[in-house]
């Protein structure tokens, strides 16, 4: 059978306003490896510039070739200009995404107004 050789891992991508996180785990839950663009040694950068996450994005590509793993789920959080770049490296390199999950929450009507004040 085909599907007894592959190795597939789950990779959370969590985007904040300084930094992105990346956890790689397995079915079960349990982190494997994980790394953030804040820990590459970039002095003075933003972490969400693109040549901070091609770093990052290197660094756990290895990982994920040295462990031999050929396919990916694929889950973001948070809102990114990055996203797509992500995606592309991970398909470049030879990583198969079966699934793509965009969790990002957002309000469908935001906060509560203040009353208007009576005089």
């Amino acid at each position: 059978m085909q599907f007894q050789n592959k190795k597939v891992g789950v990779i959370f991508v969590l985007f904040t306003a300084n930094n992105t996180f990346y956890s790689l785990t397995n079915f079960k839950g349990e982190v494997l490896f994980s790394i953030s663009a804040g820990s590459q040694r970039t002095k003075n950068l933003k972490k969400t510039v693109s040549s901070v996450t091609y770093i990052t994005v290197l660094k756990l590509i290895k990982y994920l070739q040295t462990k031999k793993f050929t396919h990916l789920h694929l889950r973001m959080k948070g809102l990114s200009k990055t996203k797509k770049f992500i995606i592309k490296a991970f398909h470049y390199v030879g990583l198969e995404i079966l699934t793509l999950q965009d969790t990002t929450s957002f309000p469908h009507n935001g906060c509560r107004k203040k009353g208007i004040r009576r005089i």
